[in-house]
């Protein structure tokens, strides 16, 4: 496909292979450093590349459970398709942790992660499959008010499906309907720190220890110079030769200048840069190895408010979309789905005893639940809730404390 550029007095043309500076500006794809910022450049920046990497990571370690509601609360269905599904197999290429790594992937790069529902002849699903966010658009009809999705397939073949076909995970919104691209909002951070990697590449490719200028007293014509230079360059640059000795010869100076990587300001505009990411993604700073300002106190409460700030928002998401598109209206009435994060708030093995123990003593845990958190098997009499027997229920906490001092509802007193 062949773009004009209208502006251009001479018309100049471009492609999407080979773009032209004018059309990455004019389509927001080039940061004002001119570094051109793509998914794949993007993840060439290891700050983008850690946080991704790590969010793509925590939701991909969260089981999603299916649970069907009962009269007396809540039961987990093992069996259902959905549940073997996420639990098991989403399709026969990916496990649960490949296949919700690359959801998170898409999103956070993309800004849209599109799922397809295979559906079962029984109306449920039997398998879920990852479109391609690059060949992927979502499209309103505003006649029907009905929402398509549009996306080429494997094979080159374009296909419509529906609303109801597609889990669709997106990321920051404006209309409701597409998320916008993190990496084309975080372009001139990322094409800066772009342009700081390149920079340090070139730096160690043509010198490393070359960082000043000759001085010699008097004039030197042109081609003087060029042999000079042509002498000096060989010596000193490239890595290989960053230690070689060079020998000064006709009155010639060498005056050295501060390198560059060495510099104040350069180092505070690379950690700055690693910072602006993290805090884009919703980061906490010592998960990228930012430790700066990092104590075990505050990273303990850095971890806390990760999972709540960053992952809830965004599994309570995965929840909703999964729940609503795989079931049925009739379904939908008793089945849901909810990711399981004790993995992510478990401590010590000293903290997370203290809790088990005031679990069970309140009752709210069986001995086999708990033995069931840490993946042992139940044991014969363990699935009943006991309590403290200093703890009673409040309607019966006097005839409690009368019967335990010998005396039933005034009974005794005509003795005395």
């Amino acid at each position: 496909m062949i773009f004009k550029n209208a502006l251009s007095p001479r018309a100049e043309t471009t492609d999407l292979k080979n773009p032209a500076s004018w059309f990455l500006k004019a389509f927001g794809h080039q940061a004002s450093s001119g570094e051109t910022v793509t998914v794949n450049s993007a993840l060439g920046v290891p700050a983008v590349y850690a946080c991704v990497n790590i969010l793509a990571n925590s939701i991909a370690t969260l089981p999603f459970q299916v649970y069907r509601k009962t009269a007396t609360g809540r039961e987990r269905d093992k069996k259902h398709s959905v549940s073997k599904l996420l639990e098991k197999r989403p399709n026969p290429y990916q496990s649960p942790f490949k296949f919700k790594h690359l959801i998170e992937t898409h999103r956070n790069l993309w800004g849209n992660a599109y799922i397809n529902i295979e559906w079962g002849a029984d109306g449920r699903p039997k398998g879920y499959w990852l479109l391609n966010p690059a060949n992927t658009e979502p499209i309103l009809d505003v006649d029907t008010n009905q929402l398509w999705y549009h996306t080429v397939l494997p094979d080159g073949k374009q296909v419509k499906l529906g609303h109801g076909d597609i889990i669709h995970i997106r990321s920051l919104s404006t209309d409701g309907i597409k998320g916008k691209p993190p990496i084309g909002i975080a372009r001139e951070i990322i094409g800066s720190s772009q342009a700081s990697q390149k920079f340090k590449a070139s730096f160690f490719k043509n010198g490393v220890s070359t960082n000043g200028f000759l001085k010699i007293p008097g004039m030197l014509n042109p081609e003087a110079k060029a042999v000079i230079r042509e002498e000096w360059e060989k010596a000193n640059t490239g890595i290989n030769n960053a230690q070689r000795i060079a020998i000064l010869d006709a009155g010639l100076d060498y005056q050295s200048v501060s390198m560059p990587l060495k510099d104040a300001q350069f180092v505070e505009s690379m950690q700055f840069d690693k910072k602006e990411i993290a805090t884009f993604f919703n980061i906490p700073l010592h998960m990228v190895n930012e430790l700066e300002r990092a104590t075990h106190t505050n990273i303990e409460q850095q971890a806390i408010d990760f999972i709540r700030n960053t992952l809830s928002p965004i599994f309570t998401q995965y929840q909703e979309e999964f729940t609503y598109q795989s079931f049925s209206e009739r379904e939908l009435e008793r089945y849901y789905i909810k990711a399981n994060i004790e993995s992510l708030l478990r401590a010590d093995k000293k903290t997370q005893a203290e809790f088990y123990a005031i679990m069970l003593d309140k009752g709210v845990y069986s001995i086999n639940e708990v033995r069931d958190l840490e993946e042992k098997d139940g044991i014969e009499g363990g699935d009943k809730h006991r309590v403290d027997l200093n703890h009673v229920s409040i309607d019966i906490a006097d005839d409690y404390q009368l019967a335990k001092s010998g005396l039933k509802g005034g009974e005794g007193n005509g003795n005395e």
